[in-house]
């Protein structure tokens, strides 16, 4: 990340000092961070080595007082400071940006300069020292490393409260006593390594920067975790290194150098938990060496953790939060370090608490966003009660409130009681269409369920016998007319009268005939639809006069039956509402108006009593509606108590049980 390249400054102005290199330009903000803050020209110095860091041609730092906005710091390529673009328009942005919070800690906008070229002006979030911003302005050129540069300038733009200044000048300054846990560094120097061997402290700093932006790079917690403690180990030549996070309160160990997956139910994880929360319970860093304090009962589990993985040297280090505090307890994270040298010197701590006090929001965010989705649901509604209810037990809070408001509901209000039972599509328009003659089917053209229109051919009857006696009598006819010719002629008046009989009967006989033909086509009276009659098994079947072949039903014609229990048909009213969901279609409501109550009890199985109500549908049939379709009917049986509606069957079934009492 951090090649020569990267620190290339912007164009200086002629007779400008020389830019500084990336090893004096870490020592310098090292030393810078190291002042008082009160000393005159601080924040200047410090804007002055922010811009050729993140290779603005600005840096400018301002700080909220009250309602007021004012200028702590400025530096600026340009020669002349008032002359320069940034420093005259940071109030504008101030003003754009409002009280919107820094959601990711930055935020940057495109902006056109006086000769109208693209500038992109950021603001990012400074820490540590009350509500101050940090605007930097960055030419069109940088674009493309517009996240790298941005990341540089969050990770300095973090600053320690000045009570933790004082108790990291306190620790690094004391010597803990032989045989004593050491709650400071007890062997930490200033500008050493890991290993007790002298380094710049620029270089360090450049590798803790490359470490914050590899782990920046992993979307997931678990990696992001696993980058940043084989970094660790990396950078500090420790034998491993382990992240505890606090989650639900308690410590639990998320990464582990060298280890991509690891069981959370093995004795070693377990004894890094306890570590991790003995760590706490200390006041700052601990720095625990198996020779000097191996007997001390506050750090027993340091003393396990040592015997059981053969460290000599354990370094543990709480992370605290953004803003600062110094107190371990309410550290979100806990680094450690074990070392298998017993001359091993601790991590340089202002380097971790610089990349670390930065990566923890963002790891937090990254954790956050990996959980289950009802552990993220959970944590945001306890938030949103927490500002409702306050702080302390908002779940209880809720609880008991919404108790309250369900009890009040529960005795005061009123819903509408509504009565559930099963219901079907029922039609009186219904039309049976039978056999006319002896015989057998011949075809059959409809099925139930099909949709026919009047005149439709349903099914036919074998005529080939009947068309056999129709040509039969058709002959002897003929002969029986040449028979009354053959007898009027001869004058033979009584053999007249016999075949002109004869005829007759014939005539008759064969007008039977053709309306058995007429009728041998089964048509549908009028438009509907087929209830009964099944293709296969009308099909060739024998069949006498009048047998059913098929039901027709209008559709037009269809109402709703409903079975009303018993028990609460005394709730039913005239003309009361319903609706209906058939099982077919389930996901649509088929209004309808109650009209007619029969006052005769059906028995239905084991159900017991029901009574039969019809009613009226409030919109015209659709072409998916059949009758016999079944539901569930829902009739609205006016308002009740609410109390009644849960209470009322129970009451009943009480009295039932032990009307002996009343």
């Amino acid at each position: 990340m951090n090649r020569p390249a990267d620190f290339t400054q912007p164009p200086q102005p002629q007779g400008a000092p020389a830019p500084l290199d990336a090893s004096a330009l870490i020592l310098a903000l090292q030393a810078h961070r190291q002042q008082r803050r009160d000393t005159e020209g601080y924040w200047n110095a410090y804007c002055a080595l922010v811009r050729p860091l993140c290779r603005a041609t600005a840096a400018v730092l301002v700080k909220r007082d009250g309602e007021q906005w004012r200028m702590l710091g400025l530096d600026a390529a340009s020669a002349n400071e008032s002359d320069h673009w940034a420093a005259r328009h940071w109030t504008t942005v101030i003003e754009q940006r409002g009280d919107r919070r820094l959601e990711k800690g930055f935020a940057f906008t495109p902006m056109k300069d006086d000769a109208g070229r693209l500038r992109i002006l950021a603001v990012v979030q400074v820490r540590g020292i009350g509500d101050a911003l940090l605007l930097v302005d960055f030419p069109e050129g940088e674009r493309a490393q517009l996240n790298e540069l941005l990341m540089r300038a969050m990770l300095v733009a973090d600053f320690p409260a000045e009570d933790v200044l004082a108790r990291a000048a306190a620790a690094a300054a004391a010597t803990p006593e032989p045989g004593a846990a050491s709650t400071a560094l007890a062997a930490y120097a200033p500008g050493r390594s890991a290993r007790g061997q002298a380094h710049p402290a620029g270089d360090a700093t450049v590798a803790m920067l490359d470490l914050a932006a590899q782990v920046m790079a992993e979307k997931r917690f678990g990696a992001a975790t696993l980058v940043l403690v084989n970094g660790l180990a990396a950078q500090f030549g420790a034998s491993q290194v382990a992240l505890g996070w606090r989650i639900d309160g308690a410590m639990q160990t998320v990464a582990i150098s060298h280890v991509d997956k690891f069981e959370r139910n093995t004795e070693n994880v377990h004894l890094l938990d306890e570590v991790f929360m003995e760590a706490l319970g200390q006041q700052g860093p601990v720095w625990y060496g198996a020779a000097e304090t191996a007997a001390d009962p506050q750090l027993a589990s340091h003393g396990r953790l040592a015997r059981t993985l053969d460290f000599q040297r354990l370094f543990a280090l709480p992370l605290v939060d953004a803003h600062g505090t110094a107190d371990a307890a309410g550290a979100r994270a806990v680094l450690l370090f074990g070392f298998g040298q017993p001359d091993a010197g601790a991590p340089h701590t202002e380097d971790l608490l610089l990349s670390t006090g930065f990566l923890l929001p963002w790891l937090q965010q990254l954790q956050q966003h990996d959980r289950w989705w009802g552990a993220r649901l959970r944590d945001w509604t306890t938030v949103r009660l927490g500002r409702w209810f306050g702080p302390a037990h908002p779940w209880r809070r809720a609880g008991a409130v919404a108790a309250s408001l369900m009890l009040l509901f529960a005795v005061f209000g009123s819903l509408t009681y509504r009565i559930e039972a099963s219901a079907q599509l029922t039609t009186d328009s219904t039309r049976l269409v039978s056999a006319q003659f002896d015989g057998r089917v011949d075809a059959v053209q409809a099925s139930a369920g099909d949709i026919v229109r009047a005149g439709d051919r349903l099914a036919s009857l074998d005529t080939r016998e009947l068309r056999q006696q129709q040509l039969d009598l058709g002959a002897e006819r003929q002969r029986l007319e040449a028979e009354t010719d053959k007898a009027r002629a001869a004058g033979n008046l009584a053999e007249l009268r016999i075949a002109e009989a004869r005829g007759m009967q014939a005539e008759a006989r064969l007008t039977r005939i053709n309306q058995y033909l007429a009728q041998a086509q089964a048509v549908a009276p009028f438009d509907g639809v087929v209830v009964a009659g099944e293709r296969k098994d009308l099909l060739n079947a024998p069949v006498k006069k009048g047998d059913n072949l098929f039901r027709i039903a209008r559709i037009d014609g269809l109402y709703v039956e409903i079975l009303v229990p018993e028990r609460d048909v005394r709730y039913i009213k005239p003309n009361a509402r319903g609706e209906l969901r058939l099982i077919s279609r389930p996901d649509q409501l088929i209004p309808f108006t109650l009209s007619t109550v029969i006052p005769m009890a059906q028995v239905k199985g084991q159900e017991g009593n029901h009574f039969v109500v019809k009613g009226k549908l409030d919109r015209a049939p659709e072409g998916w509606w059949r009758p016999g379709m079944s539901g569930i009917a829902v009739v609205d049986a006016g308002k009740q108590n609410v109390t009644w509606i849960f209470t009322h069957r129970l009451v009943d079934t009480l009295r039932m049980k032990l009307w002996w009492l009343e």
